[in-house]
């Protein structure tokens, strides 16, 4: 739990140019990043709370001129745990100074109470795909401008050779000319027929963009479609979006650097890569950070690559380590050095180097070839995550001959069996029954339409996703809670759910209680709430 003393250190490395001596340049900094007023308008109250920036250590950096390394700290509740004002906090009003360059951050557990970072972080990431050991492989989908077509053909060949993850080029965007939800549903649905052809898990990152309103459009159409993680450009979208995917959509989430080097372009002003890649995008929810590794097509340094994925991966608590991504050129001949560079827990992002060959899923299987032989690769069946209330099951029942009608008898339906709601090691949950009825029968509706019951005393699994669903009361008496409410429910009511919103259904009676239920056939997984 935080306090009022409880308090973050950033690290500035300052440059003085102006014959001012290095505590005023800090002092100056301490004020203008909290109170921003002259010196003699502070209360004196404010330096007695701690309210204003503290200089805590101040030393000359060795063999540079004129450069201080200066630790400041601040009070942990100004940032309002939000975000956008730790930035503010951190580098607000001074990037636009110059020659100030931030270069550590440190923080208090009791921040990860409000920001507590990746979802799935490296070993998530690795049970989703069921892949251990070794490095991963990943490969972008390009160039803009290709029909829909060429890019399903160019899935399918990643997918056919290998690979752990695809991910769009950060150019795609819902354009006219391949427009968003076509791709993407395209593009998924081709990397999911390999993935049950070959019983191994490809996993697809589609690029969402745009304002906040198609934003949220996008996200909730990907996870519908199944797409378990996407990509997106924290610094085009806001740092705190990405925050909110991991939280809202439990979506994994890969970072693209667009627009970062603005703040790292000059070594002597503005946020080191370590910090804004690494600290501050693994803080928001990044699991995967997308950079350019030295020696390719952009300026960072072997000293800042390491620095930066050392940022990513390093233990800080409860925080979870994320994926280094080093990308920007590299080719299938540099897989060695790099691994040797980044060691196992890394992805390598190669993508032009595979699309220049004539056969892409060669190139692919090549790449594969060459992280198996620098790791110790161990395969486990991939984690598909939790099931729930409104998940479907290949298993529910085959696809087949249409029943014309089904016959009711004591709240069971002729040609349908009485199924358990899910296994029991699944989720909280306790005397529930399901049965399908339509939708996983060769049935063509968009719709599932399901029975479930709830023994007297019992209740489902508590938990939210994208798909909004419908409720009717079929059988005795119930509640479902919403959010923080709880709303009865008897026969013949009818409820909504909205997406995202946190449920649950009980039945606090001495008789069962039975409910259809009417959600999408093509719908995300629920989260545990």
């Amino acid at each position: 739990m935080t306090t009022a003393s409880d308090r973050f250190w950033v690290d500035y490395r300052i440059t003085v140019r102006d014959g001012r001596s290095i505590e005023d340049h800090a002092r100056d900094i301490c004020i203008e990043q909290t109170v921003e007023v002259p010196p003699e308008v502070i209360p004196d109250t404010h330096g007695e709370l701690g309210l204003i920036g503290r200089v805590e250590s101040c030393r000359p950096v060795v063999d540079r001129a004129n450069v201080w390394q200066v630790r400041i700290s601040y009070r942990l509740d100004v940032t309002g745990f939000s975000l956008p004002q730790l930035l503010n906090v951190l580098f607000g009003n001074i990037s636009l100074k110059n020659n100030i360059l931030v270069s550590g951050l440190q923080y208090p557990e009791g921040l990860l109470e409000h920001l507590p970072g990746p979802r799935f972080g490296i070993s998530g990431l690795r049970r989703l795909l069921g892949v251990h050991g070794r490095a991963l492989a990943c490969t972008a989908i390009k160039p803009m401008g290709l029909p829909i077509g060429d890019f399903v053909r160019i899935a399918t060949e990643f997918a056919r050779g290998g690979a752990d993850l695809i991910k769009d080029d950060h150019g795609l965007a819902d354009q006219p000319f391949h427009p968003f939800e076509e791709r993407v549903a395209r593009c998924q649905e081709a990397i999911e027929r390999v993935n049950a052809q070959t019983g191994r898990r490809c996993l697809y990152f589609p690029m969402v963009s745009g304002g906040y309103d198609r934003l949220e459009k996008q996200l909730a159409f990907a996870a519908r479609e199944g797409v378990r993680g996407v990509m997106v450009g924290p610094m085009l979208i806001g740092l705190d979006s990405v925050r909110h995917i991991a939280r809202e959509y439990g979506l994994a989430v890969m970072a693209h650097p667009a627009l970062t080097g603005t703040c790292f372009h000059d070594r002597s002003h503005g946020i080191t890569p370590a910090v804004l890649l690494g600290t501050l995008f693994r803080l928001a929810g990044a699991d995967i950070s997308i950079y350019p590794h030295a020696g390719g097509r952009f300026h960072l340094t072997a000293e800042e690559c390491r620095e930066l994925a050392d940022a990513l991966r390093r233990p800080e608590g409860r925080l979870q380590p994320a994926f280094p991504c080093p990308a920007g050129g590299m080719t299938l001949d540099r897989v060695p050095e790099l691994i040797d560079f980044y060691g196992p827990d890394v992805i390598l992002l190669i993508g032009g180097d595979i699309l220049r060959q004539r056969d892409i899923a060669g190139a692919v299987g090549r790449f594969m070839d060459r992280l198996r032989q620098c790791g110790q690769e161990e395969l486990s069946p991939p984690e598909s995550g939790p099931a729930g209330a409104c998940e479907w099951r290949s298993g529910a029942g085959p696809a087949g001959r249409v029943e014309e009608i089904l016959r009711f008898a004591g709240y069971t339906w002729s040609d349908r069996r009485r199924q358990a709601y899910k296994a029991e090691d699944e989720a909280d949950f306790k005397g529930v029954s399901r049965q399908e009825l339509t939708g996983k029968f060769g049935e063509r509706t968009a719709f599932d339409l399901r029975y479930f019951e709830i023994e007297p005393g019992g209740w489902s699994s508590r938990e939210k996703h994208v798909h909004e669903h419908v409720i009717i009361g079929v059988r005795g008496r119930g509640l479902l809670c919403k959010q923080t409410k709880e709303i009865p429910i008897g026969i013949n009511d009818v409820a909504y759910i909205a997406p995202l919103e946190v449920h649950q259904l009980r039945n606090p009676g001495d008789e069962p209680f039975g409910f259809y239920c009417i959600v999408d056939h093509k719908r995300d997984r629920p989260q545990p709430a």
